[in-house]
């Protein structure tokens, strides 16, 4: 179902572009949990999927206090060097229901992360997450898009668009007016991970980032397409 994301965090471990903290955010349950262990094992190579000692799971079903100690013993695991993996990796089931309290201590952890650190952080949406946690990690959305062609004529405009420099921008993004605005931005990200996919750059990895989040503010709250048209005009 994920095949477009479990190949970019894939390409992500190859070429050693790892990012200390990844955001799996929106409705699929399931996918998030799913592809959140699959990517853990991939990064520390268990492939038996068995007990891993460089893998912590944190789970906000239990009581405040309960997750509260998670997380202090989580700052003690990732002070530590890796047992037998390169990396420790970190997940966090169902972020949304962490109170504030236990956010604020997850905080600190997100800013003191050693660079062995890969943390995969659940959450129903980007907005039940402290601003401060979600703009420290990769965000990727899981909503069970179902993979379509892409518009020829809208394919050529984001591929001029991303080679395009600012005074030319304006009049690209004016032609992707003519589509409705959440078309737009979904076939904008599904070019931009298969742009990444071809070329791991930085700079490729940073737009389809903050373009993660100019969609899930359009598809998830009222935000005004103009403004993120003009979002993605500055951003690109």
């Amino acid at each position: 179902m994920y095949q477009k994301t479990t190949e970019y965090l894939t390409k992500c471990i190859e070429n050693n572009i790892l990012s200390h903290a990844y955001i799996f955010y929106g409705p699929d349950e399931d996918g998030k949990k799913e592809i959140a262990h699959w990517f853990a094992n991939k990064i520390l190579d268990n492939k038996d999927l068995k007990f891993h000692p460089d893998l912590f799971i944190i789970k906000p079903e239990v009581s405040d206090e309960v997750i509260i100690n998670s997380i202090r013993q989580l700052k003690k695991f990732l002070s530590l060097s890796p047992y037998s993996a390169e990396h420790k990796a970190v997940i966090i089931e169902s972020g949304e229901k962490l109170n504030s309290y236990a956010q604020n201590a997850l905080l600190k952890t997100f800013e003191e992360a050693p660079t062995h650190a890969v943390i995969i952080l659940c959450a129903k949406t980007i907005d039940s997450i402290l601003e401060t946690i979600a703009s420290r990690g990769i965000k990727i959305p899981f909503w069970r898009i179902t993979e379509q062609t892409m518009d020829k004529k809208m394919e050529d405009i984001f591929d001029k668009l991303i080679k395009s420099n600012f005074s030319e921008r304006y009049g690209l993004i004016e032609k992707l007016t003519n589509y409705e605005p959440l078309s737009v931005f979904r076939e904008w990200l599904k070019f931009l991970r298969n742009k990444f996919l071809e070329n791991p750059a930085p700079k490729t990895a940073k737009i389809l980032a903050e373009s993660q989040n100019i969609y899930f503010k359009l598809n998830e709250t009222n935000y005004n397409p103009k403004f993120a048209y003009d979002e993605l005009f500055l951003r690109t």
